[in-house]
């Protein structure tokens, strides 16, 4: 039952997108990755502290990739959701397992092993969805920030393979996480204040989108903690899909966001080739250790 931890993660990551969709008309989207992740380093940084823990490290360039490829696939996504229908925005960056099963692919071919078909056939399948997604629900003005939300979830796949290489350099999660929010809140601040020259005004209406998103990526990041620290792993990273459905839901109720029927079909496509890319990588993982 531990395994359904990954459902609240997945409510509270597709929550936290309905309020960065509502802060987008009171911030700019350097200042939504700003206040998101100083809201981390706040909490992290005070845990750090209160235990005793250091945040020194030899991987520095490392934790800088990481936070790097990470915080630009953020702050491209928070700009997209500013114009694009909530599931259509999540669902875009919620590519990423494709993404990395093309990865994989790749690695696979250049081993000379055996050709993964059904890898392949969930990879076509995937962009299949992405444009029968796109199609019925991006409008011609919105093309650019769809394409923008889609670099998004490629990006991601790169942030897990640098998140990967520092686990194998036995860097622990929280330091991890520390240096990106500290990264992402240098980033978003100081690029708002180039892009604009002052911050925008916090007034009790706009509190609403920057408090929501906090305490909601939050609890997100403390359910999925707790849902990878279970033995089935492979069951928590399947029902990390399940955000698609609650922004679904969130986006008709909340924005009015309508989802026709090929848009409806596309999502399910890609839900589909998501779970089938990370069957494979997790089977191919196991494999070689």
């Amino acid at each position: 039952m531990r395994s359904f931890w990954m459902l609240g993660a997945s409510f509270f990551f597709a929550l936290m997108a309905a309020f960065v969709k509502m802060g987008a008309s009171h911030f700019s989207f350097f200042e939504l990755v700003g206040y998101r992740s100083l809201f981390g380093v706040i909490l992290i940084g005070g845990w750090i502290f209160a235990t005793h823990r250091t945040i020194r490290t030899p991987y520095i360039f490392g934790h800088f990739k990481r936070s790097f490829i990470g915080t630009f696939s953020m702050t491209i996504w928070f700009y997209s959701m500013g114009f694009l229908p909530l599931a259509t925005g999540l669902t875009l960056n919620y590519t990423n397992p494709i993404f990395m099963a093309l990865f994989v692919f790749v690695m696979v071919l250049r081993r000379h092993a055996k050709i993964p078909w059904g890898l392949i056939i969930a990879t076509i399948a995937g962009f299949a969805g992405v444009v029968l997604m796109l199609h019925p629900t991006v409008e011609t003005g919105q093309i650019k920030p769809a394409l923008i939300g889609l670099c998004s979830g490629f990006l991601a796949a790169f942030v897990g393979l640098q998140i990967r290489e520092l686990a194998k350099l036995h860097e622990p999660t929280w330091r991890i996480v520390f240096y990106y929010t500290s990264f992402g809140t240098l980033w978003g601040f100081i690029g708002h204040l180039i892009a604009h020259g002052s911050f925008s005004a916090i007034n009790m209406q706009s509190l609403l989108p920057l408090t929501g998103m906090g305490i909601s990526a939050t609890i997100a990041q403390l359910c999925m903690t707790q849902a990878y620290g279970v033995k089935n792993i492979l069951v928590s990273s399947v029902l990390q899909y399940s955000a698609i459905i609650f922004a679904t839901i969130f986006g008709y109720f909340f924005f009015g966001d309508r989802i026709s029927l090929d848009a409806g079909v596309g999502i399910a496509i890609i839900i589909a080739a998501g779970i089938v890319a990370t069957l494979f990588i997790k089977k191919n993982q196991a494999k070689h250790g």
